[in-house]
């Protein structure tokens, strides 16, 4: 015995105990915080995808595009690329797209001079900040200002003075 009147083998049991505890404590706040991350970023995800763009008319020989808003905030920094090759040849700049509205600019005349061999990808920053890109077929990701930027295509609403159109969501209630 020690000078205590305690075993030393208990102190030891007790010590290795408290430290278990410990560890356990810190690894369950760990999940917890890695849990709410993921269930923040599927959340952010999920009210991104409330975001569509969509050609008016058949692909193939499109009449205007549309983004539809299903968010309950606006959107800004709203462009749509028609890319080849991942450069853009063309945008349709939007600026802002209001909560639950779908906006759309028709090619009227310059309908022919539309390119139809292009992948349509839109562009926006939500309400919280955070700048999302969306190609077909629903393929959505985050990306940084430099990549919302990239120079390059001619911007139609400018060069063909397109009117933009405004009408109230489908999926808004």
């Amino acid at each position: 015995m020690n000078s205590s009147g305690k075993d030393s083998r208990s102190g030891s049991v007790h010590e290795w105990i408290n430290s278990l505890g410990v560890l356990c404590a810190v690894g369950l706040s760990l999940f917890a915080l890695y849990r709410d991350q993921t269930q923040r970023a599927s959340d952010e995800e999920r009210e991104a995808m409330k975001v569509a763009v969509y050609w008016n008319g058949p692909a193939t020989a499109p009449t205007g595009v549309m983004v539809e808003n299903q968010q309950s905030v606006r959107i800004v920094d709203v462009t749509v690329r028609l890319e080849v090759g991942g450069a853009s040849v063309q945008r349709v700049d939007f600026g802002e797209v209001h909560s639950c509205t779908q906006d759309w600019f028709s090619f009227g005349d310059h309908q022919s001079q539309v390119r139809t061999d292009t992948m349509v990808v839109l562009q926006f920053r939500d309400g919280s900040g955070r700048r999302w890109q969306m190609k077909p077929g629903a393929v959505l990701n985050k990306i940084g200002d430099k990549e919302s930027h990239l120079d390059g295509g001619d911007e139609l609403v400018a060069a063909w003075g397109l009117k933009r159109q405004t009408g109230p969501s489908s999926g808004c209630g």
